[in-house]
């Protein structure tokens, strides 16, 4: 199945199989911990254009549509409560990206820790 939506910038975006995810183009990538998904609680799914999309119990979404910009959003789920993951910035350095759905613990670095691992990190990868 073959859907044509139109953007709110005009521009038509093509979407197969909805129903799957199957062959289809996402705009977006996001992660999400199963902590989040196992405690059966409504969570918010963050777009970077800032509209948040709510996630409700029982979870069974491989992505969602952001109502405000229309992005198509792909879930990777990751295991356990990981808090954070690493990623490359723009500039191709490490950066720490949250994990959408973590616990507030997992997230609750201070910021001195957060610099500390992105330096072991530098140092594993030179």
């Amino acid at each position: 199945m073959n859907v044509v939506q139109s953007s709110k910038s005009g521009r038509p975006k093509e979407l197969h199989d909805l129903s799957l995810g199957k062959d289809r183009h996402f705009d977006l990538y996001t992660f999400v911990a199963e902590y989040g998904i196992r405690t059966r609680e409504p969570f918010p799914l963050h777009c970077n254009c800032g509209s948040i999309v709510t996630i409700m119990p029982p979870f069974q979404e491989q992505f969602v549509m952001c109502p405000n910009c229309e992005s198509s959003i792909k879930i990777i789920v990751l295991e356990g409560d990981p808090g954070y993951i690493i990623g490359r910035n723009h500039d191709g350095e490490p950066m720490l990206i949250p994990v959408q759905g973590s616990s507030k613990i997992a997230l609750a670095l201070t910021q001195e820790e957060k610099e500390r691992m992105l330096r072991d990190v530098k140092e594993k990868i030179k």
